[in-house]
């Protein structure tokens, strides 16, 4: 077991009532702990759910460093979602694992690799402050 859940038994009973509240096929995608996984579902189905504690199982199960995870979602409400919900399995730990929406996961690869993206050469990256000056100017 993990040294994530051996901190506290809340964490490990939070973690296995979450799992139980599963059904048989989200049940599945958790035990599915080597590899990708991609969660296609309507809304209010327990896409997050599925995922915090496939996260927290994966965590659980293996040795596997919580910075090497990658979840992506659309929204920002899904994403402060999934890291509130893993929080509760393996507390701040949940900072570690690299949660996104695809947005703002593809945004931070270009600002972290510039050079890869610029074709012609003429391509800059607009600064924090330029991006709040352009969308100022665009409100006004």
């Amino acid at each position: 077991m993990s040294d994530l859940f051996s901190s506290t038994a809340r964490s490990t009973v939070e973690f296995e009532t979450a799992y139980n509240k599963l059904n048989q096929a989200q049940q599945k995608a958790v035990e599915h702990i080597q590899g990708p996984v991609m969660v296609i579902a309507g809304p209010g189905t327990g896409k997050t759910q599925i995922l915090a504690v496939r996260i927290g199982n994966i965590l659980k199960k293996t040795d596997t460093d919580p910075r090497s995870i990658l979840c992506l979602t659309f929204t920002d409400a899904g994403a402060t979602a999934m890291r509130n919900r893993l929080q509760q399995f393996i507390g701040a730990a949940a900072y570690d694992v690299g949660i996104f929406t695809f947005h703002s996961f593809c945004n931070m690869i270009i600002r972290e690799n510039p050079e890869e993206f610029d074709l012609y050469g003429d391509f800059d990256l607009a600064s924090d402050l330029d991006l709040n000056l352009i969308v100022n100017e665009i409100v006004q």
